[in-house]
């Protein structure tokens, strides 16, 4: 009896196998590389939009996979950079791929931010994306450089429409110290008439001076 029972718990096991040996073993999602995306940048600083300026966009890297697994490579452009993109949000890559860039004279699509506070870079090519800013709107420091991923996931979603909004600083501008218009007395006057009532004084008391010398002359 023994024995009947260990065929009969071999043979559930051999049907457990094979029944779920032929279940397909699902893939893990990989970005459609047929498609396009848009970066859409809004410059903003303490919620009102700011305008002027120019943005410029470079492409440093390409998608690459691994047997599944989502992630960017440097494109030939960039690399001799040599930089490792292990962490995509550290600030030192950005400037050490933006120094590369202007160190080597790479080209780059520029956009001038309209009056909404906007710029939109659209039918990207799906890669890694370095963003610039060469000249800076009026009254604001330049925008360190940043990095977007294209396309951008986000709870396992891929994202080709892609939103980014830079920090800002007020540029702090040197005051230069006051000087006098030229042709501008009105610092002067009180000087002017120092001198005018010294003058004044002096000749009273010459004058006095003169009749006392006159007068003890013709008394002697």
């Amino acid at each position: 009896m023994k024995w009947k029972k260990r065929i009969s718990v071999l043979f559930i096991l051999a049907a457990l196998m094979l029944f779920y040996g032929n279940i397909p073993v699902l893939a893990h999602d990989v970005p459609d590389m047929n498609r396009t995306g848009t970066i859409n940048v809004s410059v903003e600083y303490d919620g009102q939009p700011v305008s002027g300026g120019t943005l410029s966009l470079y492409r440093v890297g390409d998608v690459a996979q691994d047997d599944g697994n989502y992630g960017f490579a440097l494109n030939s452009a960039f690399a001799g950079s040599q930089a490792s993109l292990d962490d995509l949000e550290s600030d030192s890559l950005a400037k050490k791929l933006a120094s590369y860039a202007e160190a080597n004279g790479l080209s780059a699509q520029t956009e001038t931010i309209g009056t909404d506070g906007r710029v939109a870079f659209s039918d990207l090519e799906l890669g890694l994306y370095l963003l610039v800013q060469q000249q800076a709107a009026n009254g604001f420091e330049k925008m360190d450089p940043f990095l977007v991923s294209l396309p951008m996931v986000e709870d396992g979603i891929y994202i080709y429409q892609v939103d980014a909004s830079p920090k800002l600083e007020i540029e702090k501008a040197e005051v230069p110290p006051k000087q006098p218009k030229t042709g501008d007395t009105t610092s002067s006057v009180p000087y002017v008439a120092l001198a005018g009532l010294s003058l004044c004084i002096i000749a009273v008391v010459g004058r006095i001076l003169y009749v006392r010398n006159r007068q003890n002359h013709y008394g002697e």
